[in-house]
């Protein structure tokens, strides 16, 4: 788990629901065995040193969930709702762009016309 979570080519989705947020601020204690609080800490801390840029996270808002599930640390980044988001997720986890950039038009010519 660490090595996926180091791996800084590694995109890592973090699926946000109701259940997410009350794992991440509980008491601690990990009854399923997931990790989620640790890995929740892991990523924190890393999208704190990158000053609050978000290279790597993908959050995912499921339909069970809202705005109030999402840490209030994430909330300033892109969130993808699912299953309405689907198409700009996909191209985000295959790293595209949503928009092609147009073919640049013809070279102008400047002309300089002295008084």
């Amino acid at each position: 788990m660490d090595s996926f979570l180091k791996n800084k080519s590694v995109l890592i989705i973090v699926v946000i629901s109701p259940k997410y947020k009350t794992d991440v601020e509980g008491d601690g204690s990990d009854q399923h065995g997931l990790h989620t609080k640790y890995i929740h800490t892991q990523i924190q801390n890393e999208f704190i040193l990158q000053r609050c840029l978000n290279f790597r996270l993908v959050p995912v808002l499921f339909p069970s969930a809202n705005q109030s599930h999402v840490p209030l640390w994430l909330q300033s980044t892109r969130l993808y709702r699912w299953p309405e988001d689907a198409k700009d997720l996909l191209l985000r986890l295959l790293r595209e762009e949503k928009y092609i950039v147009p073919p640049l038009g013809k070279e102008l010519m400047l002309t300089i016309k002295p008084l």
